[in-house]
Protein backbone atom coordinates (compact mmCIF):
# COMPACT_ATOMS: atom_id res chain seq x y z
CA UNK A 1 0.00 0.00 0.00
CA UNK A 2 1.22 3.49 -0.80
CA UNK A 3 1.61 6.35 1.71
CA UNK A 4 -0.86 5.79 4.49
CA UNK A 5 -1.66 6.30 8.15
CA UNK A 6 -2.18 3.80 10.89
CA UNK A 7 -5.79 2.69 10.58
CA UNK A 8 -6.43 2.56 14.32
CA UNK A 9 -5.02 5.98 15.10
CA UNK A 10 -7.08 7.44 12.27
CA UNK A 11 -10.25 5.95 13.70
CA UNK A 12 -9.44 7.25 17.16
CA UNK A 13 -8.74 10.71 15.76
CA UNK A 14 -12.09 10.75 14.04
CA UNK A 15 -13.81 9.91 17.29
CA UNK A 16 -12.41 12.94 19.07
CA UNK A 17 -13.30 15.33 16.24
CA UNK A 18 -16.57 13.86 15.05
CA UNK A 19 -18.46 17.12 15.47
CA UNK A 20 -16.32 19.09 13.02
CA UNK A 21 -13.02 19.29 11.21
CA UNK A 22 -9.98 21.25 12.33
CA UNK A 23 -7.94 19.76 9.50
CA UNK A 24 -4.98 21.94 8.50
CA UNK A 25 -4.92 22.87 4.83
CA UNK A 26 -1.34 23.75 3.82
CA UNK A 27 -2.42 23.29 0.19
CA UNK A 28 -4.99 26.09 0.39
CA UNK A 29 -2.83 28.90 -1.14
CA UNK A 30 -2.45 26.88 -4.36
CA UNK A 31 -6.15 26.47 -5.12
CA UNK A 32 -6.75 30.00 -6.39
CA UNK A 33 -3.72 30.14 -8.69
CA UNK A 34 -4.51 26.65 -9.99
CA UNK A 35 -8.06 27.77 -10.80
CA UNK A 36 -6.54 30.60 -12.83
CA UNK A 37 -4.62 28.08 -14.93
CA UNK A 38 -1.30 27.97 -13.05
CA UNK A 39 -0.09 24.44 -13.76
CA UNK A 40 2.80 24.72 -11.29
CA UNK A 41 0.33 25.59 -8.53
CA UNK A 42 -1.84 22.64 -9.48
CA UNK A 43 1.18 20.34 -9.37
CA UNK A 44 1.92 21.59 -5.85
CA UNK A 45 -1.73 21.00 -4.99
CA UNK A 46 -1.48 17.49 -6.43
CA UNK A 47 1.67 16.66 -4.50
CA UNK A 48 0.17 17.93 -1.25
CA UNK A 49 -3.18 16.15 -1.53
CA UNK A 50 -2.45 12.97 -3.47
CA UNK A 51 -1.24 10.90 -0.46
CA UNK A 52 -4.44 11.54 1.49
CA UNK A 53 -6.66 10.77 -1.48
CA UNK A 54 -4.77 7.58 -2.27
CA UNK A 55 -4.99 6.54 1.38
CA UNK A 56 -8.79 6.70 1.15
CA UNK A 57 -9.04 5.02 -2.25
CA UNK A 58 -6.73 2.20 -1.20
CA UNK A 59 -9.39 1.17 1.33
CA UNK A 60 -12.23 1.45 -1.17
CA UNK A 61 -10.87 0.25 -4.50
CA UNK A 62 -10.24 -3.39 -5.34
CA UNK A 63 -6.47 -3.05 -5.61
CA UNK A 64 -3.66 -0.50 -5.24
CA UNK A 65 -3.56 -0.22 -9.02
CA UNK A 66 -7.27 0.64 -9.11
CA UNK A 67 -6.73 3.18 -6.34
CA UNK A 68 -3.87 4.81 -8.26
CA UNK A 69 -5.86 4.91 -11.49
CA UNK A 70 -8.90 6.41 -9.75
CA UNK A 71 -6.76 9.03 -8.00
CA UNK A 72 -5.15 10.05 -11.29
CA UNK A 73 -8.52 10.31 -13.03
CA UNK A 74 -9.88 12.34 -10.11
CA UNK A 75 -7.08 14.89 -10.45
CA UNK A 76 -7.62 15.12 -14.21
CA UNK A 77 -11.32 15.85 -13.64
CA UNK A 78 -10.45 18.29 -10.86
CA UNK A 79 -8.15 20.23 -13.19
CA UNK A 80 -10.80 20.28 -15.89
CA UNK A 81 -13.54 21.47 -13.52
CA UNK A 82 -11.69 23.56 -10.96
CA UNK A 83 -13.57 26.67 -12.04
CA UNK A 84 -16.72 25.11 -10.55
CA UNK A 85 -15.24 25.04 -7.03
CA UNK A 86 -16.63 28.02 -5.14
CA UNK A 87 -14.90 27.58 -1.76
CA UNK A 88 -11.14 26.98 -1.85
CA UNK A 89 -11.28 25.38 1.60
CA UNK A 90 -13.60 22.69 0.22
CA UNK A 91 -11.07 21.41 -2.32
CA UNK A 92 -10.13 18.27 -0.40
CA UNK A 93 -13.73 17.14 0.10
CA UNK A 94 -14.62 18.14 -3.49
CA UNK A 95 -11.73 16.02 -4.76
CA UNK A 96 -12.98 13.05 -2.74
CA UNK A 97 -16.45 13.46 -4.15
CA UNK A 98 -15.02 13.28 -7.67
CA UNK A 99 -13.04 10.16 -6.78
CA UNK A 100 -15.98 8.47 -5.05
CA UNK A 101 -18.20 9.15 -8.07
CA UNK A 102 -15.58 7.56 -10.31
CA UNK A 103 -15.59 4.48 -8.09
CA UNK A 104 -19.38 4.39 -8.05
CA UNK A 105 -19.43 4.56 -11.85
CA UNK A 106 -17.16 1.52 -11.96
CA UNK A 107 -19.26 -0.34 -9.40
CA UNK A 108 -22.42 0.41 -11.37
CA UNK A 109 -20.82 -0.93 -14.53
CA UNK A 110 -19.99 -4.07 -12.56
CA UNK A 111 -23.54 -4.10 -11.14
CA UNK A 112 -22.26 -3.87 -7.58
CA UNK A 113 -24.56 -1.00 -6.62
CA UNK A 114 -27.77 -2.44 -8.04
CA UNK A 115 -28.75 -4.34 -4.91
CA UNK A 116 -28.48 -2.68 -1.53
CA UNK A 117 -28.17 -4.78 1.63
CA UNK A 118 -31.40 -5.51 3.47
CA UNK A 119 -30.13 -3.69 6.54
CA UNK A 120 -29.83 -0.42 4.61
CA UNK A 121 -33.61 -0.08 4.66
CA UNK A 122 -34.98 2.35 7.28
CA UNK A 123 -35.90 0.48 10.44
CA UNK A 124 -34.21 -2.73 9.35
CA UNK A 125 -31.94 -2.64 12.38
CA UNK A 126 -32.46 -0.78 15.65
CA UNK A 127 -30.34 2.35 15.92
CA UNK A 128 -30.74 3.31 19.58
CA UNK A 129 -27.93 5.85 19.41
CA UNK A 130 -26.62 6.45 15.89
CA UNK A 131 -23.95 8.84 17.16
CA UNK A 132 -20.76 8.57 15.08
CA UNK A 133 -18.58 9.23 18.14
CA UNK A 134 -20.31 6.65 20.30
CA UNK A 135 -18.60 3.35 19.55
CA UNK A 136 -15.81 1.93 17.40
CA UNK A 137 -13.35 1.97 20.31
CA UNK A 138 -13.13 -1.78 20.86
CA UNK A 139 -13.54 -2.45 17.15
CA UNK A 140 -10.74 -0.12 16.11
CA UNK A 141 -8.23 -1.86 18.37
CA UNK A 142 -8.59 -5.07 16.41
CA UNK A 143 -5.67 -5.76 14.08
CA UNK A 144 -8.06 -7.26 11.50
CA UNK A 145 -10.19 -4.12 11.27
CA UNK A 146 -9.02 -3.14 7.79
CA UNK A 147 -9.78 -6.59 6.43
CA UNK A 148 -13.25 -6.53 8.00
CA UNK A 149 -13.99 -3.07 6.58
CA UNK A 150 -13.03 -4.23 3.10
CA UNK A 151 -15.66 -6.96 3.36
CA UNK A 152 -18.46 -4.48 4.02
CA UNK A 153 -20.82 -3.70 1.13
CA UNK A 154 -19.77 -0.52 -0.64
CA UNK A 155 -22.81 1.34 0.67
CA UNK A 156 -21.48 0.91 4.23
CA UNK A 157 -17.76 0.92 3.49
CA UNK A 158 -17.88 4.41 1.94
CA UNK A 159 -19.13 6.31 5.02
CA UNK A 160 -17.02 4.23 7.43
CA UNK A 161 -13.81 4.96 5.52
CA UNK A 162 -14.60 8.62 4.90
CA UNK A 163 -15.73 9.37 8.45
CA UNK A 164 -13.56 7.22 10.69
CA UNK A 165 -10.42 6.70 8.63
CA UNK A 166 -10.32 9.91 6.60
CA UNK A 167 -11.58 11.97 9.55
CA UNK A 168 -14.37 13.72 7.62
CA UNK A 169 -17.26 15.22 9.62
CA UNK A 170 -20.67 13.64 9.04
CA UNK A 171 -21.90 16.72 7.18
CA UNK A 172 -18.97 16.55 4.77
CA UNK A 173 -19.47 12.81 4.23
CA UNK A 174 -23.09 13.55 3.37
CA UNK A 175 -21.94 16.09 0.77
CA UNK A 176 -19.34 13.75 -0.72
CA UNK A 177 -21.84 10.90 -1.02
CA UNK A 178 -24.77 13.18 -1.93
CA UNK A 179 -27.06 11.66 0.69
CA UNK A 180 -28.82 13.19 3.73
CA UNK A 181 -26.95 13.53 7.01
CA UNK A 182 -29.40 11.15 8.68
CA UNK A 183 -28.64 8.50 6.08
CA UNK A 184 -24.93 8.82 6.83
CA UNK A 185 -25.61 8.36 10.54
CA UNK A 186 -27.82 5.36 9.85
CA UNK A 187 -25.27 3.70 7.59
CA UNK A 188 -22.47 4.35 10.07
CA UNK A 189 -24.55 2.68 12.76
CA UNK A 190 -25.32 -0.30 10.54
CA UNK A 191 -21.70 -0.63 9.46
CA UNK A 192 -20.55 -0.58 13.08
CA UNK A 193 -23.16 -3.20 13.91
CA UNK A 194 -21.87 -5.44 11.11
CA UNK A 195 -18.28 -5.00 12.31
CA UNK A 196 -19.20 -5.78 15.91
CA UNK A 197 -21.07 -8.91 14.84
CA UNK A 198 -18.16 -9.93 12.62
CA UNK A 199 -15.68 -9.82 15.48
CA UNK A 200 -18.15 -11.35 17.94
CA UNK A 201 -18.74 -14.39 15.74
CA UNK A 202 -15.09 -14.68 14.83
CA UNK A 203 -14.02 -14.59 18.49
CA UNK A 204 -16.67 -17.19 19.42
CA UNK A 205 -15.49 -19.52 16.69
CA UNK A 206 -11.80 -19.11 17.51
CA UNK A 207 -10.21 -22.22 19.09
Amino acid sequence: MEPGHDITSQAAGAESRAGGSSRPAPWLPWVGPARSGDMAAFRSLYEATYPGLFNVLARLADSPDDARETAQLAFVKAWQNLSELRDDRAFSGWLRRIAVNLLRDRWRREERLEEFPDDDAPGALPDPSPDPSETFDRIQRNTSLEEAIRKLPEVFRLPIVLHYLDDRPVEEVAGILDIPRGTVLSRLARARDRLKRHFHFRNRSAP
